[in-house]
């Protein structure tokens, strides 16, 4: 019994060891503030407060691969205040995971309806392959069972030689059964960026957007507008600890938000859009 009994406990320290070859990952963001919306002449207002946590973990075998698992959860609600301009529920549970299998330039992603499309992220794949070629990131992603009218395959290509930097993307299908491709290339003249971008969806004419952004000091100005008579103008400014940004198009539908660092990964922030009469103010912290 007594051998029995060491055996085991051997066995627990091997398993115990086998574990720890693993390295295993936390990071996130919490966020809490208050948010206001009118619709219909109402003004509804509302606190906050949500918790967005990733986890991974990942192994490398005696070969050189590296396999990694990672998913995210959370509870609550965190303001998307740069980009959607709303605040947005956060998921409560761990579901499928992604893995993960990467051996030098090459990587081989797996999960389940989960991998944006490269063309357009509101649908998404199964299979993720990216790759690093002759300088050039190559990117397809397949789904292996699509929808009616929805995307099996889309790829995506970028790379860059001296100041010019160059870009594609496709799919076979954008929501309609219709396959869409759009290819851009930029030139970066000491700082000033200028831009040309032609994006083309089966019969229909391409719509061609030129663009230029050009940085004055600490401020950064943008100009983009397309044949298809819409242009976007942008400003942002940035110094020590303050960040400001603002946006408008041809509906003068404007976007701004300010930012201060608190330090400690902790940011003060204020957002507000015309689009959807949304207005927003929190803290954010990165972990």
């Amino acid at each position: 019994k007594k051998m029995k009994k060491v055996l085991l406990a051997t066995t627990a320290l091997v398993m115990t060891t086998g574990y720890a070859a693993a390295e295993v990952s936390f990071s996130g963001k919490a966020s809490a503030g208050i948010s206001s919306t009118q619709t219909a002449g109402a003004d509804t207002s509302e606190v906050f407060s949500g918790i967005d946590l990733n986890v991974s973990a990942s192994v490398t075998t005696d070969n050189g691969l590296t396999i990694t698992v990672a998913d995210d959860f959370g509870c609550g609600m965190i303001a998307d205040y740069d980009d959607d301009y709303a605040v947005e529920a956060q998921t409560s549970d761990l579901d499928t995971p992604g893995v993960t299998i990467s051996s030098g330039g090459l990587s081989l992603e797996i999960d389940n309806q989960a991998i944006d499309d490269r063309y357009d992220d509101s649908q998404n794949g199964d299979i993720g392959l990216d790759m690093n070629f002759a300088g050039n990131d190559i990117g397809i992603t397949l789904d292996t069972d699509p929808a009616t009218n929805e995307a099996g395959l889309s790829y995506s290509l970028s790379g860059a030689a001296g100041a010019v930097s160059y870009g594609l993307i496709g799919t076979d299908s954008n929501d309609n059964n219709k396959s869409a491709y759009e290819w851009s290339v930029s030139y970066d003249m000491s700082g000033l960026t200028v831009s040309f971008d032609s994006d083309k969806e089966d019969d229909v004419d391409a719509i061609n957007t030129f663009g230029i952004t050009a940085p004055l000091g600490a401020m950064s100005v943008s100009i983009s507008a397309d044949d298809n008579e819409d242009w976007d103008a942008s400003v942002s400014y940035s110094a020590g600890a303050l960040g400001f940004s603002y946006s408008t198009d041809e509906e003068s539908a404007w976007e701004t938000h300010a930012t201060y660092s608190l330090g400690g990964g902790a940011t003060a922030y204020v957002a507000a859009t015309e689009a959807s009469e949304f207005s927003v103010a929190g803290v954010e912290f990165s972990f």
